[in-house]
This record gives structure tokens, sequence and C-alpha cells, in this order.
């Protein structure tokens, strides 16, 4: 009794040995099976998280599932909401080329096939035997076996990750687990990049936007400039006819229309080349030496570097400073009146465009407009407008579009006229 006592002690200690030793080997396994499961989706999610486009992001995954999981084929289709069809986008195996290209794809009405009735219900599912289901649709060549997993995104069904096997029962749980989770991580990523490239449009839509508005206004203000400008001439015109100096009047009114003609032309342009730019200042000082009886004189030059027909302008822009120099600084100024103008290049992009005048100097202009304000206020209107113009520009093209005004003056501090420095962008 004793001994079988003993032996049945012993044979219960081994066995719950070996119970505790399979249990272990279980956990280990167990263990061994989480790992590797995490090492692959981790390498999927770092690999997902780099693609910047979606189809970029599902090639890259049809790709690693051959990879990494020992899948012999892989086709993830997308759901067309129009068409209600799940369409082939990205594959690797049989179906696709080192060109990203699957060849003859097909589509899947929803409901249809293995890949639909997982679209209709979003229930992944393992087939063992195709043979036996009749769902089973043939695309390429006929496998025993199939796994189809859906990629839901915001609870609805967006797209199916499908893997064919020629070999019966060859896709596991594990297989399973790692394709939910890739599913997952596909719809996140789907997600995001569709809510950047809203964000995208919606920027340019207001960017676009803000252009239109900012060409809108320049277009405004160029409309407002013109008649300033259009007043002015047709002042002078009558000045010529009130002096009953007939001559004088046609020459003018000749040179006007022609200006007026080039004006009309290009005043719908927000830029024009810098050869019609001087053209109409030409003709515009023509105009203004006539009308003060050739009080005052001026020259224009031009850099050699400067090809006058490809650079663009914004158009009448010069003009006003022009305009501002001859009425404030020359006219209100006894003996010899000058003003030059000249053209040149700091780079290849950048225009400057220098005005100087030998007038009365910033100072005494201030001091006569004190005296005559109504005189001046179509004149300081036009000035107003150029620099709204320029500060448009540059906010518009977020490039340099200004102008500086300062005395030039002599050793002795002495006043002996006034120079505008006007620095435009050319580079379109």
């Amino acid at each position: 009794i004793l001994y079988k006592l003993i032996k049945n002690r012993e044979k219960n200690i081994a066995e719950k040995e070996a119970q505790k030793t399979e249990l272990q080997k279980l956990k280990a396994d167990n263990y061994q099976y989480q790992l590797e499961i995490e090492q692959v989706v981790n390498y999927f999610a770092s690999s997902i998280n780099q693609k910047n486009s979606i189809d970029e992001m599902l090639w890259d995954v049809a790709r690693n599932c051959i990879a990494r999981l020992g899948f012999e084929d892989c086709v993830i289709y997308l759901l067309d909401d129009e068409q209600n069809v799940l369409i082939q986008k990205a594959a690797w195996g049989p179906k696709t080329t080192n060109e990203n290209k699957i060849i003859n794809p097909i589509d899947i009405p929803l409901g249809m096939g293995i890949v639909g009735a997982v679209a209709m219900n979003g229930i992944p599912s393992v087939v063992a035997d195709t043979s036996k289901d009749g769902r089973y649709i043939v695309d390429d060549d006929i496998r025993l076996s199939e796994i189809a997993v859906p990629i839901i995104d915001n609870g609805k069904v967006i797209g199916v990750i499908d893997s064919e096997h020629p070999q019966k029962d060859f896709y596991t749980e594990r297989h399973l687990q790692i394709l939910t989770t890739i599913a997952s991580l596909c719809a996140d990523k789907i997600d995001k990049i569709k809510a950047e490239q809203l964000t995208r449009e919606k920027e340019i839509e207001v960017l676009k936007l803000q252009k239109d508005l900012a060409t809108s206004q320049l277009t405004t203000l160029r409309t407002q400039m013109n008649p300033h400008f259009i007043f002015n001439a047709l002042n002078s015109i009558q000045q010529y006819i009130l002096q009953g100096n007939v001559d004088e009047a046609n020459r003018y009114l000749s040179k006007f229309s022609k200006l007026q003609r080039e004006i009309l032309n290009n005043s719908s342009q927000p830029f024009i080349t810098l050869e019609k730019e001087i053209d109409m200042l030409t003709l515009y000082l023509q105009l203004e030496e006539l009308r003060f009886g050739h009080t005052f004189s001026y020259e224009v030059s031009i850099s050699e570097k400067i090809d006058t027909t490809e650079i663009p302008v914004p158009t009448m822009i010069i003009q006003p400073f022009v305009e501002n120099a001859i009425w404030h600084g020359l006219m209100a100024k006894e003996g010899n009146k000058k003003l030059t103008i000249n053209f040149g290049l700091t780079t290849e992009e950048l225009l400057i465009c220098t005005i100087n005048d030998n007038g009365i100097g910033r100072e005494a202009s201030a001091k006569l407009k004190e005296i005559r304000p109504n005189e001046e206020k179509h004149q300081s209107r036009g000035l107003s407008l150029v620099y709204d113009r320029l500060k448009m520009l540059e906010q518009q093209h977020k490039q340099t579009f200004n102008a500086t005004v300062g005395d030039v003056t002599n050793n002795q501090y002495e006043i002996l006229g006034t120079q505008v420095v006007l620095t435009m962008y050319t580079g379109y």
C-alpha cells in the first residue's frame, strides 16, 4: 500500500510538472507570437506614416505584405461611392509590374464575391478552401485560400485588403490579426491624407481669393489714377484754347489723343513691357514740355544691360512721380529746370528707376502746398494711389516694389533738388 501511495504521488508530481512545463511553453510561444505580430505591425506603422499620398501608401502596404508576411499575392481595393464598385488601387505579386501598374485590373461590384461581401458587411473573412465557396471570383488565376479584411474609416468601409494563396487553409489567426491592424492603420492614414489635402485646397482657395481681391483693388487704383491724369491734360488743352493758341492746342491734342489710346490699351493689363511704359512716359513729358512752353528740359537714359522689350513693369507706375517732380519741383523754380530719368538693374530681377529734378526740394514744396491746398489736392491723391499700388504689389507677389524720396544736397547741405528711387521686381 505504501509503495502504491508513493508511486501515485510521484505520478501526480510528474503530471503537474509536465502541465507546468507545457503552460510555460504555451506562454513562451504566445509571447513570441505577440512579439512577432508587434514587430510586423510596428514596421507597417512606420512605413505607412512616411507616405504622403494614398496611392504611394497602398502600394507600399501591398509590397510589404509579400515581403513581411510571406504572401504570394496581395491586392488592395478602394470603394468608389459613385459607381458603388471596388477598384483595384494597388497590388503586389502576379498582378503587378515594377512600374507600380496593375495588369488587367478588375472592378468588383459591392456585395459580389468574397471581397464584395466583406466590403458590404464590414466583417473580415478567411476562406480555407475557395473551391467550396460559391462567392469566389477568379481574377488572374485560381487559388485555394483567401483572406479579405475591410478598411473601415469612421464606421464606413472604404476599401478591402485581399490576399489569395494556392495552398488550402494557408491563412492563420496571426495573419488575420496583423491584416486587421494594418487595415486600421491604412484607414487612419487615408483619413489624415484627405484632411491634409482638404486643408491645402482651402489654403489655395484662400490665396486665390486674396490674389483676385488684390488684382481687383489694383485695377480700381489704376482706374482712379487715369482720370486724374486726364483731368490735368485736358486743363492744359483748355489753357491753349483760352489763350487763342490754336496750333499749340492742336499739337497738344494730337499727342494727348495718342497717349490716351496707349493708356486705354494698357490700363486693363497689370504689367506692360518697359518699352511701352517709356513710350507713354515720353509722350507725357512732351505734353508737359509743350504745356509749360519749353521752360524745362528732360532726359531719359537706359542702361545697355536692359532689354526694354522683355522687362515687365506695372502699368503707368512711373508717370505720377515724374508729374510730381515737374509740378512741385521744377515749376516753382526760377532759372534752369532739368529732369533726368535713368533706368538700371541692380540684379537680373530688380529694376531701378531714378528720377532727379533740380527743383526747389521737398521742404519748400511742402510750404507751397500749405499756401495752395486746393491746387495741390489732385497731385497728392495721384501719388497716394501709386504708393497704395506698390504696397499691394509687394503683398501680392511677395517681392520688392517700393519707392524712396529724398533731397539732393551739396557739400554745404544746400538743396539742389529731389530724387525718387523706384525699385521693382521684374522676374516674371
